[in-house]
């Protein structure tokens, strides 16, 4: 509900325009919610990444009153004093701050469900703002604030009863419970360096922050021109409905939740296309192509939000660090788009340049720089996983087969090892580089795994299947199983993709996203 209260206060400038164009409602606004949005996540992003913020810390009754408030000036009349531009601006701060407090406090409370659980839920408020929206599109003028407070009421009350129900405070049945566990700050919250985090989280923000701001770009450019019709045409309903049910099939079909970049690199090329005809095909494209754009960066955007939950919740980081790195960035790309588009269409109608080409040249390079920031990022990924299966440098472990019977007869074996080999038994791996050994440890110690589950997971990160395990360790294969499973439910992964991808980010301090 709180995403279907911030989409329909976003279109409507919180009740005080009737028509958008595209997204764009009023250009005051969207820069004066961008600005506060900007700063509060400076603070929060802050705050956060030095452990100043104690988990769940931030209520959600603030939001609902500074939305509550910005519909109520607009509703009652009380700006109407003012220049058109201030009074915009006064509802884009209300709007900016009711916001981003939505949505960090949503997503904190996602991180601490399991991510089934989370995910489930995160697709239902998804499609709850699909239906929303679009039956608001239908209400006359008056009721669409009715609409949005009414929305905003209810995910507040949401978010109470569920916030009580994580701290013990009410049972499954909704009564009392004396079993609320006192306050503290989470042991579990990794610190984290702004260069490891642009490390391990730069190229997927990457991808988002450029695509908001092509999608800015492409708003703004076209405002006023023969071409307006490109996003003026566009139901918002429609794409979001669009990439709501993308988003729903990647979250409960797939078997895995893709990974931004991997999303980016499957829009990119539609992008390309579309900006790449526009010169030639503008008039015919027409809302279609902005449309296709718009449902592109709703994908992402609606994908990302999962990501960061994921992220939060296997990689140890504060969801209130990641949720304000995404809205400051959001926002300050759009920002930017903005003032882009409105650049190329002062000099589009100044100097006589050709809006579109103009459009289609500004808009394919950032896609095309983030595109190759992406794939570098891939291929450093690969060469990791290639070492790492292979006895590269990181953690790897060379094999050592069992040699053929000898030709002459040796002396005793002067270890367990020598032993193994002559008896024809598996070879036991060579030992353990010490920085790879205490990564592991710590891995260990951090999950609570034991002996045996520390062993198996010595294994399992460097991708040995369960038969390869059972002959080298000597023990049945469902033995290693049972200790599998153990370690995939300790660190709460889906698979062994998933435990190499989290030991990588988390113990080697450089795995990909």
């Amino acid at each position: 509900m709180s995403k279907a209260a911030t989409s329909i206060g976003y279109l409507s400038a919180m009740g005080s325009v009737a028509h958008n164009i595209g997204f764009v409602t009023e250009l005051w606004f969207m820069l004066a919610s961008e600005a506060v949005s900007l700063v509060l996540a400076a603070v929060v992003g802050v705050l956060a990444a030095r452990g100043r913020i104690r988990p769940r810390s931030i209520p959600q009754w603030q939001a609902l009153l500074v939305f509550l408030a910005g519909f109520c000036l607009s509703f009652t009349g009380v700006l109407a004093s003012l220049p058109a531009a201030a009074s915009a601006a006064v509802l884009g701060v209300t709007y900016g701050v009711s916001s981003f407090l939505l949505c960090v406090t949503w997503l904190e409370e996602f991180a601490y469900q399991e991510p089934r659980e989370s995910h489930k839920n995160m697709v239902a408020g998804l499609c709850i703002q699909m239906v929303v929206v679009a039956l608001t599109s239908l209400l006359p003028t008056f009721l669409v604030p009715v609409s949005a407070m009414a929305s905003a009421v209810v995910s507040c009350l949401c978010y109470m009863h569920v916030d009580l129900l994580a701290s013990g405070a009410l049972d499954a049945e909704g009564k009392g419970s004396s079993n609320r566990p006192a306050p503290s700050v989470s042991e579990t919250f990794e610190p984290v360096t702004a260069r490891a985090f642009v490390a391990k989280y730069g190229a997927s923000f990457a991808c988002l922050f450029v695509l908001v701001g092509v999608v800015g770009i492409l708003h703004t450019s076209v405002l006023g021109s023969s071409f307006e019709h490109i996003v003026g045409g566009v139901s918002m309903w429609i794409p979001l409905a669009a990439a709501t049910l993308v988003t729903v099939a990647a979250a409960l079909v797939a078997l895995r939740l893709p990974d931004p970049t991997s999303v980016y690199k499957a829009v990119l090329p539609v992008m390309l296309v579309l900006l790449s005809l526009l010169p030639f095909m503008g008039e015919l494209l027409g809302p279609f192509a902005g449309t296709v754009m718009i449902a592109c960066y709703d994908v992402c955007g609606m994908l990302f939000l999962f990501f960061i939950v994921d992220a939060a919740h296997c990689h140890r980081q504060q969801s209130y660090l990641l949720s304000s790195v995404y809205m400051g960035g959001s926002n300050g790309f759009l920002a930017l788009g903005l003032g882009i588009g409105l650049l190329l269409n002062y000099l589009s109608g100044d100097y006589d340049i050709s809006l579109m080409t103009l459009l289609a040249f500004v808009a394919i390079y950032p896609l095309c720089i983030a595109f190759v920031v992406v794939m570098r990022r891939s291929l450093q990924g690969m060469r990791r996983t290639v070492q790492a299966q292979s006895g590269g440098v990181q953690g790897a472990v060379p094999e050592i087969s069992a040699p053929s019977a000898p030709a002459a007869p040796q002396a005793a074996p002067a270890s367990r090892e020598d032993a193994s080999r002559l008896e024809g038994a598996p070879a036991s791996p060579a030992p353990l580089e010490p920085d790879w050994e205490a990564a592991l440890q710590a891995f260990a110690a951090r999950y609570r795994l034991t002996k045996r589950e520390t062993e198996i997971c010595s294994y399992l990160v460097r991708g040995r299947s369960a038969k390869r395990i059972a002959e080298e360790l000597v023990i049945s294969e469902n033995t290693v199983w049972t200790h599998t499973k153990n370690v995939y439910a300790k660190t709460k992964v889906s698979g062994k993709d998933d435990l190499i991808n989290l030991f990588e980010c988390e113990a080697l301090g450089g795995g990909a996203s």
